[in-house]
């Protein structure tokens, strides 16, 4: 009996170390603080009514954010677009962190 409870364990253990990671196992700690990072749902491109320089809008299953003028950007681990979002001070979210695949830089 401990022999089968032994190989049990080993399996489960090594399947556990063997799956793929998942993207809330390699987001820095600084960007993520309890579930507030995200894969981007979409990208909507916004022109301020004043004029100036084109914006970005991130979303995801948190909410939507506007980026801010060259925020520094972070290589994904999976090679998608990801966000770290919180509810800003003046409303509405503010982007913590920006995770893009190399190819989009």
């Amino acid at each position: 009996m401990l022999n089968i409870l032994i190989t049990v364990s080993v399996f489960a253990i090594a399947a556990y170390w063997w799956t793929p990671a998942k993207a809330h196992e390699w987001y820095p700690h600084e960007c993520c603080y309890g579930g507030d990072c995200a894969p981007v749902d979409s990208v909507t491109r916004i022109v301020p009514a004043g004029g100036g320089d084109t914006r970005l809008v991130l979303t995801s299953k948190h909410g939507a954010a506007i980026l801010p003028p060259d925020f520094p950007l972070r290589e994904s681990k999976d090679h998608r677009m990801h966000v770290c979002m919180r509810p800003s001070l003046y409303g509405g979210m503010g982007v913590t962190c920006v995770f893009m695949p190399p190819s989009m830089y």
